[in-house]
């Protein structure tokens, strides 16, 4: 897993030694956007005893661009999900795939889990006069950040941090020569897990 990790980081390193000869030049681009993300689990979770997940949250990204032509992009990105949380009363149980956890101690118990990720993607953009739909697949390297409380459940990926692959699909509408906004829905794999992610942002033509 750590190999993966740094197999991720030593795209990202290419992907700015390319770039960064040509800052000035009208191909780069940066920008930031706020987002929604909501958590989908690949091992059935299921929830008992008054037992709440709250799988939705905000979060933003930021992004680094070059346009190697009017077709073909690629991106780096730094992107917090914001926070997944799971609240279990006392006697409430939460049970993921076979494994089944039961808060007895008496007390409410709950887990925190905040996601972060960085990463590399290639776009194809079909360059319309006024919006630019694309297509986009990449790789990411994820982190966790988690809080469980005792007699709670870990319930989000099976490792603490990873390296796995993105896609989406969104469009850029040109705004003038120097700014353009983006609408963009992603898909990023966490393990057998996943997080959906809705953005809206504004980026910096250089």
């Amino acid at each position: 897993m750590r190999q993966s990790r740094r197999f991720i980081k030593s795209l990202i390193s290419l992907f700015f030694l390319v770039g960064s000869p040509a800052v000035h030049s009208e191909g780069v681009y940066f920008g930031s956007t706020i987002s929604h993300s909501e958590t989908d689990y690949g091992t059935n979770l299921g929830l008992s005893g008054g037992a709440t997940l709250d799988d939705q949250d905000m979060g933003f990204k930021v992004v680094g661009g070059y346009r190697w032509n009017s077709l073909v992009s690629f991106e780096a990105h730094y992107t917090d999900f914001g926070e997944v949380s799971l609240l279990m009363p006392n006697g409430s149980s939460v049970t993921r795939g076979g494994l089944v956890t039961t808060n007895a101690t008496g007390a409410t118990s709950s887990t925190r889990v905040e996601t972060s990720s960085f990463g590399v993607s290639a776009m194809l953009t079909i360059p319309f006069e006024v919006v630019r739909p694309y297509l986009k697949v990449g790789v990411h390297a994820w982190d966790t950040s988690r809080e469980v409380g005792v007699g709670s459940a870990d319930f989000f990926a099976t490792q603490i941090d990873g390296a796995d692959l993105l896609r989406g699909v969104g469009f850029d509408a040109p705004i003038n020569e120097v700014f353009f906004t983006r609408l963009e829905y992603e898909v990023y794999d966490f393990d057998d897990d996943k997080i959906s992610l809705l953005s809206w942002g504004v980026f910096l033509n250089f």
